[in-house]
């Protein structure tokens, strides 16, 4: 049935690209948006996923020192935004970075153009990566590891049965890398380089309508649906029964290797996240003086109080208009998630709605759903849409919401999916349907869960910038816009404040999920 599966998504995948073969017939443009795309996506996997699937058997399935710390920092990162990440590796080899002034006014930035971009994607992907591939890691039965330690070393128990299995969470991963580096316009604006998305924002700016800008996205989403549909028939073949076991799989004795496993696992996180973090603090606290004819520059702490406190301050308006939108749209992502993920929770056909809905989220450029929404409201007819569009918060709320839809179903079915059937069965026996179970039984017993969803789903539309450039109102400004404008002349001491408040609202954030969840499995 598999097999059959598999065949039949080949053939899909081969429709798609003959498509978009079809529509870029005698079209250099988008033959050339359609290279640049593929390129930066490649690019970026051929870094984030051997560093990502490293990561991930070592943090799932070893003993190496510090894995859950390590696995609690991934799953940190998993919110953070890209444009964020952007600007802290910009801050020290960017046009004003520290190392790029260290150097000299004349010399010319390290990150910038193509490698600039594809670093900066590359490993935005990790912690992706790391949770997906380390998902297809924990997946696999110690039945047949245990089998094979009878017949054979560790390392052919590795080789002939773990990795084969692994190969179905690779698969996945390379999926969804693909389809987050091509649906971002953010770092490819930074760094001027030319791909669909941004080929969208640029055309808005324009004034290309919304029928253009479909014509101009369809053969990039026409390819990228077939390379993700490749992905997913040879997940299918690589890992036919790829579900959770009973029981956990035994992890690998590292021995003489647990320290320097330890220490590259460390240095992974220096380059993840360490290092960028750095960067800014470095480029908050930084001071230069005038000495004789040198330039001396050194670090202040007291000008580094000084710029994190005045930046909360200077940027207050953007920041309670980031929380207020943020908040709007993780809540409308929510309740929308969790009536799809409940009506998905058994399977079968009623799962294909949040699939259908999951996958189009995921696959639609940030731009084009931004566009969606100016089609929907920026229209002649009844007045109250012109004045929602132009007055309200509505279309920034109602595009980011879309965009972060995938993330708000997939929790909540995750949440949900836990829910004891034997209290269920007894409510539908004493005549309660399918909501009113829902309501409540379900809502009662998951409620510390969903709250999780919730700040999860806030964190990531609080950090949107693709969808929301386009649609914010006069006069609304969020933090991730301000950045996005603020960042394209380099980041100075105030931006590099400002993107330290968010880091801490984050981990705040973070930290109260992590609680939430934390009494849901105490629950």
């Amino acid at each position: 049935m598999l097999r059959h599966r598999s065949r039949s998504l080949l053939v899909l995948a081969f429709a798609c690209l003959a498509a978009a073969a079809v529509l870029l017939r005698d079209d250099p443009r988008q033959l050339l948006l359609l290279r640049n795309t593929l390129l930066l996506a490649a690019g970026s996997c051929a870094v984030s996923l051997p560093l990502g699937t490293a990561l991930a058997f070592l943090l799932w399935r070893t003993d190496v020192p510090g894995r859950r710390g390590a696995l609690a920092l991934t799953a940190g990162l998993l919110l953070v935004p890209l444009y964020l990440q952007a600007a802290a590796w910009d801050a020290g080899w960017g046009q004003l970075g520290w190392y790029s002034l260290a150097r000299g006014p004349s010399a010319t930035p390290w990150l910038s153009g193509w490698h600039g971009a594809i670093w900066v994607h590359s490993l935005a992907a990790v912690p992706w990566v790391v949770l997906l591939v380390g998902a297809a890691a924990a997946a696999v039965e110690p039945e047949q590891e245990e089998d094979a330690l009878l017949a054979g070393a560790t390392w052919q128990v590795f080789t002939r049965v773990t990795l084969p299995r692994l190969t179905a969470g690779i698969a996945v991963a390379a999926a969804w890398v693909l389809l987050a580096t091509a649906t971002e316009m953010t770092v490819t604006d930074l760094f001027c380089v030319r791909t669909y998305a941004e080929e969208l924002y640029t055309g808005f700016a324009l004034g290309d309508s919304l029928a253009g800008a479909w014509r101009t996205a369809a053969p990039g989403m026409l390819a990228g649906a077939a390379l993700v549909l490749v992905a997913v028939a040879a997940a299918w073949q690589a890992a036919p029964m790829l579900q959770t076991p009973q029981r956990p799989a035994r992890d690998y004795r590292l021995r003489q290797a647990r320290l320097a496993a330890g220490a590259a696992v460390l240095l992974c996180g220096l380059l993840v996240a360490g290092i960028p973090l750095a960067n800014l603090v470095g480029k908050a606290g930084l001071v230069v003086q005038q000495v004789g004819e040198v330039r001396v520059r050194q670090w202040s702490a007291s000008r580094f109080g000084d710029v994190v406190s005045s930046g909360a301050w200077s940027f207050r308006q953007e920041l309670c208009w980031t929380v207020l939108i943020g908040s709007l749209a993780a809540t409308c992502a929510v309740a929308c998630g969790a009536g799809l993920a409940w009506w998905a929770r058994r399977g079968g056909w009623r799962a294909a709605p949040a699939l259908i809905v999951a996958a189009a989220g995921l696959a639609l450029p940030g731009p084009l759903i931004g566009l969606g929404v100016i089609w929907l409201l920026d229209r002649e007819g009844p007045e109250v849409l012109i004045w929602l569009y132009d007055r309200t918060v509505l279309a920034p709320v109602l595009a980011i919401a879309v965009r972060v839809l995938p993330l708000a179903l997939l929790g909540c079915w995750y949440v949900l999916r836990s829910v004891a059937e034997d209290a269920l069965d007894s409510a539908a026996c004493e005549g309660a349907g399918g909501w009113s179970r829902f309501w409540r039984v379900a809502l009662p017993q998951r409620r510390a869960g969903l709250a999780a969803v919730w700040l999860a789903v806030f964190a990531a539309a609080a950090g949107d910038l693709a969808c929301s450039v386009l649609v914010v109102p006069p006069g609304v400004t969020t933090v991730p816009i301000r950045v996005f404008g603020l960042i394209h002349a380099g980041v100075d001491d105030q931006v590099a404040g400002l993107c330290l408040l968010v880091f801490a609202g984050l981990a705040a954030v973070v930290g109260a999920a992590a609680w939430l969840l934390g009494r849901q499995r105490q629950s």
